[in-house]
């Protein structure tokens, strides 16, 4: 269903623009600059939010277009598969959507991670300014280095995220419960995949090629911050996941509501057409009964 795709993206922009300078602080500690506390100290230096919005374009951009496959690849095999309200179908359908989702959201998110580390100047701004620099540099295969990661981080984690949001919404389905169900599966999708995500940021980061592959940069990242450097930073994705996936939810519930609220206006205002027609109709045949009767017509009214 269309409507399916269009509160996907509208969601997708909420759940962007309200986690994207959480998103930044993750990649800036997970990129070994520092705890989260001195990332955010340097990022507010210059004492406005611009440093922390860096490259929110790129994902901007390509938000309509992963959401969009997310929301709708979802609803569209969850409908498709023989118990479309079992949790197992609603886990299956997120699966789905997040091996789809991951050939879009992979190079957004490679542009993405370069902006934000990039020195000011270093790299053009905006999603199509930044691919183009990075096409250039190294072609498509560069633009999709992550892409094994991003897939083995998402299947697994949309899975978890739509079967838990259904669990946790299926008797209450109030705009705050919405907001925390959301935030709760978003959450929980990120903590339980995280070492992945952070082998993958740091992979996408590397514009110098230092890494050979996703095993070299897993092996190296631990050999030089034990294994809790997989654990970097995750406390202000934690906090990210929640707000920006409990307004990404809210926004999509929003979105289902009016267009539901408007299909019924319409409806109603279709049904009242039709009785006025109707009514018109049966005033028009009295008027002209009655007018009959008035003019006395015995060639209806009576036997001849």
């Amino acid at each position: 269903m269309a409507l399916d795709f269009i509160a996907g993206c509208i969601g997708g922009c909420a759940g962007i623009l309200a986690g994207h300078p959480l998103d930044t602080l993750k990649v800036h500690v997970q990129s070994g600059r520092g705890s989260a506390l001195e990332c955010a100290r340097t990022l507010l230096k210059g004492g406005t939010l611009s440093s922390l919005y860096r490259g929110v374009r790129a994902p901007l951009g390509g938000v309509a277009g992963v959401n969009a496959v997310v929301f709708g690849a979802y609803a569209n095999t969850r409908r498709a598969l023989p118990a479309p309200d079992a949790l197992a179908s609603h886990a299956q359908a997120g699966a789905a959507a997040g091996l789809l989702q991951s050939f879009i959201c992979s190079p957004v998110e490679l542009v993405k991670t370069r902006q934000q580390l990039a020195a000011p100047g270093a790299m053009p701004r905006g999603a199509w300014a930044g691919a183009r620099h990075v096409l250039r540099g190294g072609g498509v295969r560069a633009l999709y280095r992550g892409l094994g990661l991003t897939i083995a981080r998402d299947c697994p984690a949309f899975a978890i995220y739509f079967s838990s949001y259904e669990a946790m919404t299926r008797s209450d389905q109030s705009m705050s419960t919405v907001f925390v169900a959301g935030g709760v599966a978003g959450t929980l999708s990120w903590v339980l995949l995280y070492p992945i995500d952070v082998v993958k940021s740091r992979l996408q980061g590397d514009a110098a090629g230092r890494y050979a592959g996703a095993w070299d940069c897993a092996a190296r990242s631990v050999r030089a911050g034990g294994w809790r450097v997989l654990g970097r930073g995750l406390g202000a994705v934690t906090l990210r996941a929640f707000i920006s996936n409990g307004a990404c939810f809210t926004a999509v519930a929003w979105t289902e509501r009016a267009a539901a609220a408007v299909a019924e206006a319409g409806a109603g205002a279709g049904a009242g057409a039709g009785l006025r027609r109707r009514a018109a109709a049966a005033w028009g045949d009295a008027s002209l009964a009655w007018g009959d009767v008035m003019q006395d017509a015995p060639d209806r009214y009576y036997d001849v």
